[in-house]
């Protein structure tokens, strides 16, 4: 008689894969929008937002929505092909340092109120990075 395989599915896999999912989603959705207007929006649009990057010259500005846009692009495609979780890792670790910045931005133009906003998404990213790097590192030692 031969083993069968197992199929049973491992709950705490399961849960890293949900945790990460519910973080990255949501991250994605912001930073896609935020840094699709960071590099096209007029600067004057960024201004009434207060967008950080208006507070640094244009071309930096439009390369940290860049940044913004493949960070989220990078978070979409690590829950796509599990294989590439490093990707979600990696790119909660830059939007991290992307948010530092802000928020030093923010303090130094006397915006305060912004952040709140730096805190939450901080604690979202690192959510998403360690739940990626524990669910990838999960996956291969349960292969």
């Amino acid at each position: 008689m031969t083993p069968v395989a197992s199929h049973r599915l491992d709950p705490v896999r399961l849960s890293l894969a949900v945790a990460t999912t519910l973080a990255a989603l949501p991250l994605a959705a912001f930073f896609g929008f935020v840094g699709y207007m960071k590099t096209f929006a007029p600067l004057a649009t960024l201004a009434q937002h207060h967008a950080w990057t208006v507070a640094l010259p244009e071309w930096l500005g439009r390369a940290v929505g860049m940044s913004e846009l493949l960070c989220a692009a990078a978070l979409l495609a690590a829950l796509a092909l599990r294989g590439k979780l490093v990707w979600a890792e990696r790119a909660a670790a830059l939007l991290v340092i992307n948010q530092i910045a802000a928020a030093t931005v923010h303090l130094m133009r006397g915006e305060a109120d912004a952040l709140p906003q730096n805190g939450v998404l901080i604690g979202l990213l690192v959510i998403c990075g360690f739940t990626a790097r524990a669910w990838q590192g999960r996956a291969r030692r349960t292969r």
